[in-house]
């Protein structure tokens, strides 16, 4: 009976070992790019007068050009937590488990540099996709996912040119690059117990450079009366991701499953696999009014989630194996408000909150990726001087409640909620 399910085993192994783990970098997008940015929610398109811009909107660093050169570089502080209850058939009503505390800081480093009086020339380097997840070594759920790292790096130049003194555009190219880790527990049913037993874990591994080009655009338009538009495109990217996966084997107490298992799965080798995955695009819309006291911002924005309909997985030297797993994301809006308050010469106060919905589907919720609509309240403050300034802000992400309905193609079903304090942080000087 063993031997007769061969294929359909080994194929559902690999589509619960690789799909999950590269579609998990599309569920986190960052936004950690910058101490006063976080303080104002990101609020930045139409403000456009600190560095941050260079991600928000690429146009706001002409109308930094008599700062001189500039360089922001910092890092946020990530906490996250989620908690899982479960439901029947299986974990079963009433089961409860949470997540490894783990502490991420993804980095951003900002360098403009002016070339006359209405032209600036840009570098960013940041982190638009991150995070990760990890489960206690007893969660049920590890057959799913046991612990997730993925990393997405952005290496950017742009231009921003004044056209006149109300009204600027900017433009830049980005070169993106992807680092994958992901460990889970392999679970099959013993034939001898009828129970889900783990086999073996397997470790999967990105490879070289998994790259792609970008590129952004935005308008910034300072309309009078202390009020500004501006607007801004980020593009989609694509990686094509090569890596390989080894398998570590769990003996099960029974000699002749354990051979046979030794037969189906490579223990003493790795297996090259290939996956593509396209990342969203992104468009925001920001209105703002500013005095010398205040600055109250309002941004809209939409990232394209629904780019992602599918990811294929491919078995260069197996095959049959190779697959084509469904997502059918969603694109999904932001809404964002912030405030500014110049207290004095030195010091400024602000607060922000946004709202974020999810792209994801309730049948692809699973522990390695179980996303939910979001908010944030936020708050910071600066010290500044002519050539320095220290920005810090806090916020606290709640992820509400959601439930999986029954529908996970994995057949783990429960309901998920976290929340995640930030901590941002970055420093300027001027030259």
């Amino acid at each position: 009976m063993i031997a007769k399910n061969r294929g359909r085993v080994l194929l559902v192994t690999a589509m619960v070992l690789v799909a999950p783990a590269l579609a998990s970098g599309s569920g986190f997008a960052l936004f950690e790019v910058g101490g006063r940015s976080g303080g104002m929610a990101g609020t930045i398109t139409a403000v456009g007068d600190d560095l941050s811009t260079l991600f928000w909107n690429p146009a706001g660093m002409a109308f930094q050009t008599d700062e001189g050169i500039q360089l922001m570089f910092g890092v946020t502080l990530i906490q996250p937590e989620q908690d899982f209850v479960g439901m029947s058939p299986y974990p079963g009503d009433g089961y409860r488990a949470s997540q490894v505390e783990q502490t991420f800081f993804p980095p951003h480093i900002f360098l403009g540099i002016p070339v006359n009086d209405r032209l600036e020339v840009s570098f960013a380097f940041y982190t638009p996709f991150g995070l990760g997840t990890e489960w206690e070594d007893d969660f049920l759920g590890n057959y799913i996912a046991k612990k997730t790292d993925l990393m997405v790096f952005d290496l950017g130049v742009s231009m921003a040119y004044k056209l006149s003194e109300n009204f600027a555009f900017g433009i830049g190219v980005d070169y993106m690059t992807a680092t994958i880790e992901l460990y889970r527990n392999v679970g099959l049913i013993n034939p001898y117990n009828q129970r889900l037993t783990d086999v073996a874990e397997a470790e999967l591994k990105g490879e070289g450079i998994n790259s792609d080009w970008a590129w952004n655009a935005g308008i910034l338009w300072k309309m009078g009366g202390g009020f500004s538009f501006g607007a801004s495109y980020r593009s989609e990217f694509t990686i094509n991701g090569d890596g390989k996966a080894s398998f570590t084997q769990y003996p099960t107490g029974y000699a002749d499953f354990d051979g046979l298992l030794s037969t189906f799965f490579p223990f003493e080798g790795k297996v090259p696999i290939e996956a593509t995955i396209a990342f969203p695009d992104f468009w925001n819309v920001g209105l703002a009014w500013q005095n010398e006291k205040w600055t109250i911002s309002g941004q809209y924005g939409v990232m394209g989630w629904s780019v992602y309909e599918s990811l294929p997985i491919i078995f260069p030297e197996n095959p049959e194996f190779s697959s084509v797993r469904e997502e059918n994301w969603e694109d999904a809006a932001q809404w964002r408000v912030g405030v500014e308050f110049r207290a004095s010469q030195h010091w400024d106060l602000r607060l922000g909150y946004l709202e974020d919905e999810t792209p994801q589907p309730a049948e692809g919720m699973s522990p390695l990726l179980a996303d939910g609509d979001r908010t944030a309240y936020l708050g910071g403050l600066s010290y500044h001087t002519d050539r320095f300034r220290f920005d810090i802000a806090y916020e606290q992400v709640n992820l509400l409640e959601r439930s999986t309905e029954g529908l996970t193609e994995e057949g783990f079903d429960g309901s998920y909620e976290g929340k995640s304090p930030l901590l941002h942080m970055s420093i300027t000087l001027k030259f």
